[in-house]
């Protein structure tokens, strides 16, 4: 009973209600690790994304402290950095499958619709190896919805209207039933955006004009089908299938410096998932649990370097075809009265398939990772918890074979490397239930197909050296967490850190026109991660989460770190004058980011607040608005790349 207090007070630092809390408890969590090193992970349902109107993954993880939203203005790209550790760093998880890209280890989370998921979880500190490798900065997993009732479903369509104009539409459904021996859920969702206004006062051939910004549309759709079967009490099989289609533009550079700017297009952001995860009781004792996938990417990017190329459909081609397979075993034994020992190996074939043509043949890539994970968790009191983990990881170079515009073939060397993994958390249980817990953990991360093979910089006109021979990433940090409440009805948690990360993967200017990536930098973070959530009273509740980090390079010549604010802060409160009105107000601030490393393109600080009414009408129906960037503020994540003006939302929706 202690561990599920604990897990419910870290969800509560940044959830609504105990109750919507309590329904998705067992939804989340399906990254693999033992019950104490999992309370350690910070937790977003759905009900909290949808107050704060958060469409996507990316803006809802911006308000977890310590996560920063990382806008990639040059590729239109959401994603964010975990305590300074970007995409890279932070694997993202789909249920416990890892789905980011094979090629370059990133991946959009703007494409990722927030729509009919359990919730998002985020791992920051211990973060467990038992899930496979290159955890190095911590993880991220997103959840698929599980029915609790017998039959459900749930219908919602919204409206999008900017500078008078209606420019966007999001709809979604769902249907799930369930008994005691299993379930199925179907949902679908699509986010289509027409273009995206521009704040008042911006009116340029470059930005856009009449309040519509050029060349900024984005079409997401995503289906998802999830077969359960639990034929006992302690036993689960489940089969998932998620097709997720896209296409995205990219709006213009319309900064200060000599940045060129480019209206490029992917007409095809396609992803598809399956997925086949299964829990087995043994025994008293023993738990099998296992995984298997197939995880493919399919991208298609149309360059247009000018306007004009633009209009007349005038570019280069790039098409991405990629797959991952991989299976995982976990086996956890009951070694004492609390204890637990686990055991897990996992395996992932990555093949990144790339041609610059439409017939033209497939440069070829692939890797093969393994990893062999032990933790132990141990009750060394009544009020004290110890989890410590280990791993040793390798991954294999199978292919690397480019196409030469000679009509030659290269093949590039074997590069195959290995990696060991350690963490341990101590965790104390005070009598009033606030537990302290400390961390520490040193681990890596194997380069990326990219970082190796890459032989060119598009967007800078660079040509690129390969250097198969890079080595892995580390990480050495250590976490003190204090997670409590003041009363019944205040919670809060507070967080503070240091990480070293050395070899750390550069790219270094060779000449003007040239770059390698190469291990040679030593970077440190240290900072405060601090969330409060309370009740002032019967209708007002608010809540705050704030952040600060400071990044320290050890080399001069490493130069600025990117898109990384010295301080973010998210605050809100929910008014509910009456039982079927509930009206929630935020504010999210963020102070200035450097936005190239040589210090010369600074994204200002901003803050911007939003609001949203829900009303329940009653008989399963409800209506919702909401204004984001009330104030039509002018900001930008990367410099002269503008963000959306004030837009309006409303909807209607029917749950049963």
């Amino acid at each position: 009973m202690r561990l599920k207090k604990r897990y419910l007070c870290t969800v509560l630092s940044l959830a609504f209600t105990q109750q919507a809390v309590a329904a998705q408890e067992s939804d989340t969590l399906t990254v693999w690790s033992s019950p104490v090193s999992s309370t350690t992970t910070t937790v977003l349902d759905q009900p909290t994304m949808k107050a704060l109107d958060k469409q996507n993954v990316a803006q809802a993880l911006s308000v977890v402290p310590g996560v920063v939203l990382q806008k990639s203005g040059s590729r239109n790209e959401e994603q964010v950095k975990v305590r300074g550790f970007d995409s890279r760093q932070v694997p993202v998880y789909f249920d416990g499958v890892p789905i980011y890209v094979p090629y370059d280890g990133n991946l959009d989370l703007a494409r990722i619709l927030t729509n009919n998921l359990g919730a998002v979880e985020v791992s920051k500190g211990y973060s467990s190896l038992l899930q496979g490798p290159n955890q190095m900065g911590g993880a991220i997993n997103i959840t698929t919805q599980k029915p609790t009732k017998p039959l459900e479903a749930n219908l919602g369509y919204r409206q999008g209207w900017s500078r008078s104009h209606d420019n966007a539409y999001d709809m979604h459904a769902s249907f799930a039933a369930s008994s005691d021996l299993g379930y199925l859920q179907v949902s679908g969702s699509q986010l289509k955006q027409d273009f995206l206004g521009l704040p008042h006062g911006v009116n340029n051939d470059i930005a856009g004009k009449h309040g519509k910004m050029i060349n900024s549309s984005a079409d997401d759709k995503r289906g998802i089908v999830k077969l359960g079967f639990t034929p006992r009490e302690n036993d689960e099989y489940t089969l998932t299938y998620i097709k997720q289609d896209g296409e995205k533009d990219n709006p213009p550079y319309s900064g200060n410096s000599g940045q060129k700017s480019r209206y490029w297009q992917w007409p095809e952001y396609d992803k598809e998932s399956f997925y086949y995860q299964g829990t087995t009781q043994l025994n008293d004792r023993f738990t099998l649990k296992s995984r298997l996938y197939r995880d493919t990417f399919e991208n298609t990017l149309m360059m247009y370097n000018s306007l004009a190329d633009l209009k007349n459909k005038k570019g280069s081609y790039s098409h991405y075809s990629d797959y991952s397979d991989g299976a995982g075993l976990q086996l956890a034994a009951d070694v004492r009265e609390n204890d637990l020992l686990s055991f897990a190996v996992n395996w992932k074939d990555d093949v990144h398939r790339e041609k610059g043509a439409p017939h033209a043949a497939y440069d070829r890539y692939e890797d093969r990772t393994w990893s062999l994970a032990s933790e132990y968790q141990w009750a060394a009191a009544d009020n004290v918890d110890v989890v410590a983990g280990i791993s040793y990881d390798w991954r294999d170079s199978v292919e690397a074979k480019k196409h030469e515009k000679d009509g030659s073939i290269t093949h590039y060397d074997d590069n195959n490397q290995s990696a060991f993994n350690w963490q341990v958390m101590g965790k104390y249980h005070f009598a009033n239930e606030d537990t302290l817990a400390l961390s520490y953990y040193d681990r890596t991360r194997f380069p990326t197909l990219k970082e190796r093979y890459t032989t060119s910089k598009p967007a800078y006109n660079q040509i690129a050296i390969v250097n198969p021979q890079l080595k892995p990433e580390r990480a050495r940090g250590v976490d003190l967490t204090w997670n409590g409440a003041f009363t019944h009805d205040w919670g809060f948690e507070v967080s503070v850190y240091y990480n070293r990360v050395s070899d750390a993967i550069l790219s270094h200017n060779i000449d003007a026109d040239t770059i390698q990536n190469q291990n040679s930098g030593t970077v440190d973070y240290s900072g405060l991660d601090a969330g409060i959530k309370g009740k002032i009273s019967n209708i007002l509740d608010v809540g705050l989460s704030y952040a600060l980090i400071h990044a320290d390079a050890k080399r001069k010549d490493i130069g600025k770190i990117t898109d990384l604010p010295t301080q973010t802060m998210t605050a809100w409160m929910t008014l509910k004058p009456w039982e079927p009105l509930s009206v929630t107000l935020s504010e999210e601030a963020r102070s200035s980011s450097y936005s190239n490393s040589d210090g010369s393109q600074k994204a200002a600080g901003f803050a911007v607040t939003h609001i949203r009414a829900d009303y329940t009408l009653g008989h399963g129906f409800s209506v919702n608005a909401s204004v984001n960037n009330l104030f039509d503020t002018k900001y930008a994540y990367s410099e002269g790349f503008i963000e959306e003006g004030r837009n309006f939302w409303a909807g209607i929706e029917y749950t049963f």
